[in-house]
């Protein structure tokens, strides 16, 4: 736990801009697929996944213009992605 504790706030801008994105992206997605009418689990799948696939697009994107993803900015996308997915769950749905 200390590890893990260690590496939350030994972040940088851009692992702050990584989590946020993607927690972004996954709740402005629930909120569109909400106002469509779509049902709770596809508002939860499409949250969850469209954070995630913005995180893969990003360091596909990093691997290929700087020749290397970090595997932090993944970490930072999934929680990002899973916080924003919790936060649907708990106030939007």
């Amino acid at each position: 736990m200390k590890r893990i504790w260690n590496w939350l706030i030994s972040w940088d801008k851009d692992k702050v801009l990584h989590f946020a994105l993607s927690m972004i992206i996954a709740m402005l997605s629930a909120v569109v697929f909400k106002l469509f009418g779509a049902d709770k689990a596809t508002i939860v799948a499409v949250a969850w996944f469209a954070g995630f696939f913005a995180g893969v697009v990003k360091e596909i994107y990093d691997e290929i213009k700087y020749k290397g993803a970090d595997e932090r900015d993944w970490a930072a996308d999934a929680l990002g992605t899973t916080l924003g997915t919790l936060l649907v769950l708990l106030f939007i749905i």
